[in-house]
């Protein structure tokens, strides 16, 4: 068994175990890719892994092309490394394509993307591929026929062995073995087969047949045909299993936790967070369908309610209106809900500064909660957290006795630093923002109200009125609004949001505390935070006047620079602070950018889908970036679906073009080369980074095998993206030069000369 079920998911790291073995280096990379999920699946990982002090050296990628080269630089050629991990990439193609397999390196694959590839988890014994319960209960008429066809044997082959040892046994030399004339026989009838001659074995099968009993010979073939027929079944049933579309299964750090919970390691603050991060980034990118993420919300409410057993209590505030899956919605000022570590002393006995003061380290890199958390300061917490210098002389001592005294006084009261289940709303990064900007660019708003018109911003307005907030009000950062305010927010928008087209404007998700000086931050808000760091390359300013390849070198190390970026946000408040800074710059230009379009019309209304395509200006490098680009492309379909809502042309796939970053292959690849060659003039390069989304309701293709198990996922229902297909169908129609730049399937690079062909092409495909 080559995968590995969910209920034995220890077995794959006991593999990682065996493999380090006693040695003091580096025996496993990891293989990570570039997006929120692999990044919390990775932070779990390396707890186990520093847990049990083994060597582990961290490879960020963005494709397999990168995946092939970083496996030959660090896997091929060292013998210390025994084993490769894969999170969430892997599982769609032939590993040993990917990584070259030696005798003694085994490869562990944690990956959300389906479909699988069918060696992977039937095949290759060296690769481990952990299953979300999907292969073990829906697959297994699927394994049977990849059985059948890779290990059966064709049925003339079975037919012709059947009938060559009936005669064996009657024409043999009288001791029940293969005479010489029959041996010489049967490797005549493989090479006339192989040759298309008509070898002597092939004769003699004419006469034996001819010698037959006709009723004999009538069931021998009936049951050549039944075999036949059942091959046929058999690939059949594969091909629509890859023909299905891709869709994702259980996120890879929520997978991670469940391997971490197996080998006995307690779920921790960090842990659970992570995992519920991982979990929302599926839901925010549209991954998994509501019923998924409803599995998903039940699991992580039982684990949050473990490790802070208090913060799950129902808030009277929001009581009369739970969210949706029955959770209880987010208190508004309660203080009911403290958890702390052992809290240290604020002053001791010289009024000294508290040990171990590093205000961005709240755990260790294992992820478990710091020995000890500062208690909160009533004097310190009155300071701006702008103004540093008072900050830290208010640190070092107090300035006369009153002050001593309340420094005193308040050092017993404790920190809350905790995870909290809260109804959410759908206003991008609400508590770090006012609430007019939150509703202004929030794909779910601004696609329902049109936000940007005269008409949308007085619907917007009456709104606020309707909640009872005055312009003001909701201009004000929203964690300076009242807590009566913030509770009726929430009251009131589950009362009257069906009335603004918002029916399902709050869901169940999670917040957490970081402390008293730290804002609360949602799942929600760190998924944007951890997308915009790791495309930070993107809107950052960059260093001017580099040549191409220079301008691609320095690109790699920008992106690995945001993706460790990311990686430390996890850990790490004032980095994550850095990243929600970005991610507001992210949803500014996404919703401007999609208004522009739509005010120039610029999305072309095809027979069966919807295309734009953005200009080297326009773009800018921002929407370099497939994150970008898909939220572009989310919000540029819904918009268009709610203007056209109860038309049948309302639901259609969407189809987005925008040029591509210097970036898609590493600097040492010939296809990078070639760009650089044939291009000088910016970051397009002469290529276009093309995605294809779908909504979640709508099937671009019918299922080839209706009625088949494999149809519906427990995460992503029926829901499946086609794009993938066909787009590979028809850039080999066409003979464009594309290639699959990221790891989602309906994400390609094609280059400019030949996007015409392929947009008329695919229009006529569809």
């Amino acid at each position: 068994m080559v995968y590995v079920p969910s209920a034995r998911y220890e077995d794959a790291y006991r593999r990682i175990v065996d493999g380090a073995g006693a040695q003091a280096g580096t025996s496993v990379v990891v293989f990570a890719s570039a997006d929120a999920d692999s990044l919390c699946a990775l932070r779990i990982l390396t707890a186990l892994l520093k847990r049990d002090a083994i060597g582990h050296k961290i490879v960020p990628v963005t494709s397999y092309a990168e995946v092939a080269a970083q496996s030959q630089a660090l896997v091929a050629t060292n013998l210390q490394v025994r084993t490769a991990v894969l999170l969430n990439c892997g599982a769609q193609v032939d590993i040993q394509d990917a990584v070259g397999l030696r005798d003694d390196l085994a490869v562990v694959v944690v990956d959300s993307h389906r479909p699988f590839n069918l060696y992977n988890i039937f095949w290759h014994d060296q690769v481990h591929c952990l299953d979300d319960g999907d292969v073990e209960h829906n697959l297994a008429p699927l394994r049977e026929a990849f059985e059948a066809v890779e290990f059966g044997t064709n049925s003339d082959e079975d037919d012709d062995t059947d009938n060559d040892d009936d005669d064996d046994d009657g024409d043999g030399d009288g001791d029940g073995g293969e005479s010489e004339e029959d041996l010489t026989s049967e490797v005549g009838d493989k090479r006339g087969a192989r040759n298309g001659g008509e070898g002597q074995g092939r004769r003699r099968r004419r006469r034996r047949r001819a010698d037959m009993d006709p009723d004999e010979f009538v069931r021998e073939q009936e049951r050549r045909a039944q075999a036949r027929e059942a091959r046929t079944r058999h690939r059949q049933l594969i091909q629509a299993y890859y023909a299905q579309g891709a869709y994702h299964g259980q996120s890879c750090a929520v997978s991670m936790l469940a391997l971490a919970e197996q080998l006995g390691m307690p779920p921790s603050l960090d842990t659970v967070w992570w995992a519920a991060v991982g979990a929302s980034s599926q839901h925010m990118l549209h991954h998994i369908d509501a019923d998924g993420y409803a599995v998903v919300v039940r699991r992580m409410r039982d684990l949050v309610r473990r490790v802070c057993p208090t913060a799950a209590a129902p808030s009277s505030l929001l009581q009369p209106q739970s969210g949706p899956g029955g959770m209880a919605a987010e208190p508004a000022g309660s203080s009911a809900a403290l958890r702390s570590s052992a809290s240290q002393t604020l002053l001791d006995s010289h009024l000294g500064l508290p040990g171990g003061d590093d205000d961005d380290d709240d755990n260790d890199d294992d992820g478990a909660p710091a020995p000890h958390e500062a208690p909160f300061d009533p004097h310190l917490a009155a300071i701006s957290e702008e103004d540093d210098e008072a900050y830290l002389r208010a640190q070092a001592g107090a300035a006369n006795n009153a002050e001593v005294g309340l420094l005193v006084s308040s050092s017993g009261v404790e920190q809350r630093v905790e995870i909290r289940e809260s109804d959410e709303l759908r206003f991008t990064l609400l508590r770090h923002w006012s609430l007019d900007s939150a509703m202004r660019f929030s794909p779910y708003v601004a696609t329902r109200l049109a936000t940007w018109s005269s008409k949308g911003r007085a619907r917007l307005d009456l709104l606020l009125a309707k909640l009872g907030l005055s312009r003001a009000e909701a201009q004000a950062p929203f964690l300076h609004l009242a807590p009566d305010l913030k509770a009726k927010l929430y009251q009131k928008m589950a009362e009257i949001g069906s009335d603004y087209n918002m029916p399902d404007a709050l869901y169940p998700g999670f917040v957490r505390d970081y402390g008293w000086r730290k804002s609360r931050v949602s799942a929600s808000d760190m998924v944007l935070a951890l997308l915009a760091l790791l495309q930070r390359s993107t809107w950052e300013p960059e260093h001017p006047g580099q040549p191409v390849s220079g301008q691609q070198q320095q690109q790699h190390q920008r992106q690995a620079g945001g993706f460790f970026a990311a990686y430390d946000a996890l850990q790490h408040f004032s980095v994550l602070q850095r990243g929600i800074a970005g991610a507001q710059v992210l949803q500014r230009a996404v919703v401007s950018q999609g208004v522009s379009m739509l005010e120039r019309q610029a999305v072309k209304t095809l027979r069966h889908l919807r295309f734009a395509i953005l200009g080297d200006l326009e773009s800018g490098s921002v929407f370099s970036s497939p994150f970008a680009l898909r939220q572009l492309a989310q919000f540029l379909m819904q918009t268009l679906r709610e203007q056209r809502s109860g038309k049948s042309s309302a639901a259609r796939p969407f189809v987005i073009a925008a040029p591509a970053a210097h970036s898609a292959e590493p600097a040492d690849h010939p296809a990078a080369t070639t760009d650089a060659a044939a291009s000088t003039d910016g970051p397009s390069a002469g290529r276009l980074l093309v995605l294809g989304i779908t909504p979640l309701d709508y099937a671009l293709v019918q299922p080839h095998a209706p009625g088949a198990a494999f149809n519906r996922s427990t995460f992503s229902g029926e829901s499946r993206n086609h794009f993938g297909l066909v787009f590979a169908d028809v850039a080999a129609e066409i003979g464009a030069d594309t290639r699959q730049g990221f790891f989602d399937t309906s994400v390609i690079e094609i280059r400019r000369s030949d996007m015409s062909t392929f947009v008329d092409r695919l229009r006529r495909h569809l």
